[in-house]
């Protein structure tokens, strides 16, 4: 890990004082990238060939490094101290306090490492400690940082399309690193009335909703869908399948078509396959 600092639920490790280091670090180093994928198979042919007949993401990211105090000089270094006189390496029991209340919780929060390759990455995740300690003095903390994915995402990415036409064509390309698809937060604005339909080309997919009304706000949020027209009964009017971003590994290109005039804004973030 090159980086020297991190941000936490909003807060940097640098503000309170520390940096990302290392104690006894060897040269090299063999660093687990992430989405490592268990794959299921079954033996043909007496053995001489295997066929996949499932695959997954068995662990999520996971990755462990330590922390110390910012070196500083003394403000009465001057008096004939020297630098390493008056750098003060020792974290108090307030300060350690201070810093679990910040970093070991029970829930995950955003983690950013504050380096240029990683600007638009962040992960979700939690810190196990561990206390560095030399002559009985805590000098620093090994941090085991636990996420909730096996790789990371992008900064949500917005998406904004606009279909004037009855049975207009519309394309964006899925950015992510991940095949498959993602159900993205939709916002569709109705133009006219008439029944919706998005025709997803890549998915051979259709969304239907019937009985759409000009000024409707129709919100899609995995696995819910609301209206802004309450005498819209949307539940029965859905064929139950959720708009989606997808690709594969030869296309990444979603040409959808859409029935009606209507102003469709979808936001997600994108997988990232890079580890920590």
């Amino acid at each position: 890990m090159k980086s020297l600092d991190f941000e936490y639920d909003g807060a940097t490790l640098s503000s309170f004082g520390y940096m990302i280091c290392e104690f006894n670090a060897d040269s090299f180093a063999t660093i687990d990238n992430g989405s490592q994928i268990t794959f299921n198979t079954v033996s043909l042919l007496n053995g001489e060939k295997y066929e996949v007949t499932n695959s997954t993401y068995e662990t999520c990211l996971e990755i462990t490094f330590q922390i110390c105090k910012i070196p500083v000089e003394s403000v009465n270094a001057g008096s004939g101290d020297t630098a390493d006189d008056t750098y003060e390496k020792e974290i108090s029991t307030s300060e350690m306090r201070m810093l679990m209340r910040w970093l070991n919780r029970k829930g995950f929060h955003k983690f950013k490492l504050l380096d240029d390759d990683y600007s638009d990455f962040y992960f979700e995740g939690s810190f196990n400690i561990s206390r560095i300690e030399v002559g009985c003095r805590l000098v620093g903390l090994e941090l085991n940082f636990i996420t909730n994915r096996p790789f990371a995402v992008l900064e949500p990415v917005t998406i904004n399309l606009e279909n004037t036409t009855n049975n207009g064509s519309l394309s964006f390309n899925d950015i992510s690193d991940e095949e498959g698809y993602i159900y993205p937060y939709t916002e569709i604005v109705i133009a006219e009335d008439g029944d919706l339909n998005i025709y997803s080309e890549l998915e051979d997919r259709n969304t239907y909703i019937a009985n759409c009304t000009a000024g409707e706000l129709i919100t899609f949020d995995y696995p819910m869908i609301s209206t802004s027209v309450s005498s819209h009964e949307i539940q029965n009017d859905f064929n139950w399948k959720f708009p989606r971003i997808a690709n594969t590994f030869d296309c990444s290109e979603n040409n959808i078509t859409v029935s009606i005039p209507c102003s469709i804004k979808m936001t997600y973030s994108p997988v990232v396959k890079v580890g920590l």
